[in-house]
């Protein structure tokens, strides 16, 4: 693969993150230089010298991505954040634990990727979003873990007894797994914490999440 793109950023691995979400096939691979207490002339001089370089081995031919008039890789897509998805609207103190189970199946069987966490990614007061971290070191490690793959996944808070009522002890029977968080991917468990790490790390995860990937350790 050829490079595609020579840019700047103050903020490369969310930079990066976010090309690969947006546009995986153009990225195969990765160079960056990262220049403690950089000003904007020091970065605009590193970019000079990478594009003379590029252009001495292409003869002089750009980058695609940097070419007058291609935006795609300086255009920027807004994701709206995702907030926890709720089994119940927390008014009906009535709900029961069979209801909760059969919630539990409609939310797996209607989204791609669904993991059940301690706490939530994202806080909301009124109209404003801000980000937060799961109340528990395995949650935590699983939302990275998918974030570092950029897929899009749902969350759903064990802990919230207001709109999903005893589900920590429902999901236990549901998913006949004693323990939590746990990721689900097109209706089936696809494992807990150590799961996902190990699965992670074998390079098996993004080859089963990203389709047409290939399996990589990380």
């Amino acid at each position: 693969m050829e490079i595609q793109y020579i840019g700047i950023s103050r903020k490369i691995s969310s930079s990066v993150k976010l090309h690969k979400y947006e546009m995986p096939r153009y990225c195969g691979f990765l160079r960056f230089a990262a220049i403690p207490r950089a000003t904007k002339a020091d970065l605009q001089l590193l970019w000079k010298q990478w594009m003379q370089e590029h252009l001495a081995v292409s003869g002089g031919l750009l980058p695609p991505g940097n070419v007058r008039g291609n935006s795609q890789w300086s255009r920027r897509k807004h994701l709206p954040p995702k907030i926890n998805i709720l089994l119940t609207n927390g008014v009906n103190s009535q709900v029961n634990d069979s209801t909760v189970f059969q919630l539990c199946r409609e939310i797996v069987e209607s989204y791609n990727i669904v993991a059940f966490i301690k706490g939530t990614r994202w806080g909301q007061i009124r109209d404003l979003y801000f980000r937060k971290e799961p109340e528990c070191g395995f949650s935590y490690r699983v939302c990275a873990i998918l974030e570092e793959l950029s897929v899009d996944f749902e969350t759903v808070d064990t802990l919230d007894e207001r709109h999903n009522h005893n589900l920590r002890n429902v999901l236990k029977d549901f998913s006949d797994w004693p323990t939590i968080p746990q990721v689900y991917y097109r209706g089936s468990l696809l494992g807990g914490h150590d799961i996902i790490e190990d699965l992670y790390k074998s390079g098996q995860l993004k080859h089963i999440l990203v389709p047409g990937s290939t399996a990589e350790a990380a």
